[in-house]
């Protein structure tokens, strides 16, 4: 009688097994054919990938994150140079209005030290009835930055104003930053002269590499990013395929209180005069970013992969690692790459900006040594115009939520 009861179990649980087979099979088949059918079949393929993502307890939430759909940012840099040595100081204020309601606060505050040095050479070369002469130029510095922030998360404008008023009576962050930089900078500029001007050629290379914490006390969440920008043109490639610029890919690993990663952010951000200046990653969308304005707009485009999916994690590893040793070199594997097409999600959204500043300088020698000074003041605002978001489902869909 045990036997049977055993053998009747067995079949009972393979043919549970088979139905949730046969449920998952219809379901996929009438997700694709959804995906089919528009907007609404999108919107029905979307939350049934995210049910199935939350049956497995992943991080399945990502692309209804709030968006930040108007900003209004003050802020200051002062520097000195004495001879070599540069010493500099900025700050700001940024106001963001989110699309749930909320407003974000958030106070900065660093400082910079570094070395800077230019030096020059000469010469004259005759040949024949052509005299030329020649010259050169070169400089270079290296700075290094260490700041950090506060950001409060408040109801209303009126209560981001009190706070701004009376900082020193604000209540503790909801969430504190701690950022480093090195900015390297490489230039030169050559030229040769003649009866006529011949040629004249100038260039130069920086290289920023900035690294960084963010603690949201809220959630006891901890981020760790690391970015790195080249200002040359030219292909950067990357997870998100950024075509040409001056910035590079920005890689943050969100860890949760246990220190465990649950996700991988990539960020790519630039100006966006139209759909060629787009990451590869969002140009199945670029007619739905081509939001017109009259100020200067740019892209802003943001991966997430869920790292509580063992194989997404396996992954991600060696990012991860590079990311830990704040490594700004960190190059991203084609596993990756196709973890991050296949399963992440990818938010898209175009900004209208618009700034004014003043910029205020002087140098002087004094006994033989370069003394100098600068301060800049800005200004700027900037407005959401358009936004997308690509689901689990490997669909894209305006965020209407947002715009």
């Amino acid at each position: 009688m045990s036997g049977g009861a055993r053998d009747g179990q067995g079949g009972q649980a393979s043919l549970e097994w088979l139905a949730v087979v046969a449920l998952v099979a219809t379901v996929l088949g009438l997700g694709a054919a959804l995906a089919q059918a528009g907007y609404v079949g999108r919107r029905v393929t979307r939350e049934m990938a995210r049910a199935i993502c939350l049956v497995g307890a992943g991080d399945c939430a990502r692309d209804r994150e709030p968006c930040t759909v108007g900003s209004r940012t003050g802020a200051h840099a002062v520097a000195v140079d004495l001879g070599i040595v540069h010493l500099g100081e900025d700050g700001l204020a940024l106001i963001e209005h989110r699309s749930d309601g909320t407003v974000a606060v958030t106070v900065q505050r660093g400082r910079a030290f570094g070395l800077q040095a230019a030096g020059g050479a000469g010469g004259e070369v005759h040949l024949g009835p052509l005299d030329v002469e020649l010259g050169g130029e070169l400089e270079a510095s290296l700075v290094a930055r260490r700041g950090g922030g506060r950001t409060w998360i408040v109801g209303s404008d009126a209560e981001a104003a009190r706070l701004l008023d009376d900082l020193g009576a604000a209540p503790e962050p909801d969430v504190v930053s701690g950022d480093g930089a090195w900015l390297t900078s490489l230039g030169a500029r050559l030229g040769a002269q003649a009866l006529v001007t011949l040629d004249a050629a100038h260039g130069a290379l920086t290289f920023d590499r900035r690294a960084g914490t963010r603690t949201d006390r809220r959630t006891g969440h901890r981020t760790i990013y690391v970015q790195a920008s080249w200002a040359a043109g030219g292909k950067v490639g990357g997870v998100l395929d950024v075509a040409t610029g001056r910035a590079g890919e920005t890689y943050a690993v969100e860890l949760d209180g246990a220190g465990r990663p649950v996700d991988l952010r990539v960020i790519a951000a630039g100006r966006f005069a139209g759909s060629r200046d787009l990451p590869g990653a969002a140009q199945p969308v670029a007619g739905l970013l081509a939001a017109g304005g009259s100020g200067q707009r740019l892209y802003e485009v943001t991966a997430h992969l869920d790292l509580t999916d063992p194989g997404n994690l396996a992954a991600a590893r060696e990012l991860l690692d590079a990311v830990a040793r704040r490594r700004a070199t960190a190059r991203p594997s084609q596993a990756l790459r196709r973890r991050i097409d296949e399963r992440g999600t990818v938010e898209a959204r175009v900004l209208e900006q618009r700034s004014s500043g003043d910029d205020k300088g002087a140098r002087l020698v004094l006994g033989g040594v370069p003394v100098g000074g600068t301060a800049h003041v800005e200004r700027r605002t900037q407005r959401l115009v358009a936004a997308t978001s690509r689901g689990l489902d490997g669909q894209w869909l305006p965020r209407t939520d947002c715009v």
